[in-house]
């Protein structure tokens, strides 16, 4: 999909998806932390807020040929990335688990830019 040869209208419907996304991206986030869902992650702590946003864009990038709503993904990622570098350990840096997280970052960046 060419973002020039879009229509206003259509533009629009993106943005509003894309809103749509940061909202659930900021819900999800406050559940995760205020609920103690956060739990769930210690047997897969390595895979961090950033690496989920990044597989939203994979899947975005894949989806968007079947529905505009999948734009909303491209919101949620952008959330979880900027809560990511507000964390404590933001990206893993000085982690026990940097070096896979790392590693996992660096391979989804890969399919993010070449998918």
């Amino acid at each position: 999909m060419m973002i020039a040869s879009l229509s206003g209208l259509e533009l629009m419907l993106l943005f509003v998806w894309f809103i749509v996304g940061i909202l659930v991206g900021i819900a999800f986030d406050i559940l995760w932390w205020k609920t103690g869902m956060n739990k769930y992650e210690r047997s897969v702590e390595f895979f961090e807020h950033y690496h989920w946003g990044m597989v939203l864009l994979i899947l975005m990038k894949i989806l968007l040929a079947v529905s505009d709503v999948f734009s909303s993904f491209a919101g949620t990622s952008i959330v979880l990335i900027l809560v990511e570098a507000t964390q404590e350990h933001p990206f893993a840096l000085k982690s026990n688990h940097q070096l896979s997280s790392t590693a996992i970052g660096a391979f989804l960046f890969v399919l993010v830019v070449f998918i």
